[in-house]
């Protein structure tokens, strides 16, 4: 059989492509229950590409709080935890404005 990526439930396209070029010893099945199963195989994944995206995104968004609330503090001279309100942001906007 093919084997699978490291970690993973998968087999490569480039593993796929060898092993269908191979001799095949399955002649029982026919080819539309082959390319059932391959695709099977083959699309299955373990954590959806769109799950992926928001995993990311999220953790985009604590990166960019938490650079907030590190700069905020260091910089700034302020409290960490006053970045997450309204009234620090109108006064950033407000410097930015008359700058």
């Amino acid at each position: 059989m093919v084997q699978n990526q490291a970690g993973t439930g998968q087999p490569t396209r480039e593993r796929l492509k060898r092993h269908q070029k191979e001799p095949n010893q399955e002649h029982q099945e026919n080819p539309e229950q082959k390319q059932r199963k391959r695709l099977r195989e083959y699309s299955s994944r373990r954590v959806p590409i769109l799950v992926r995206l928001l995993i990311v995104l999220v953790l985009v968004a604590i990166a960019l709080i938490v650079g907030a609330m590190v700069g905020y503090a260091t910089f700034g001279g302020g409290e960490a935890m006053d970045v997450l309100k309204l009234d620090t942001w109108t006064r950033i906007t407000d410097f930015w404005m008359k700058a």
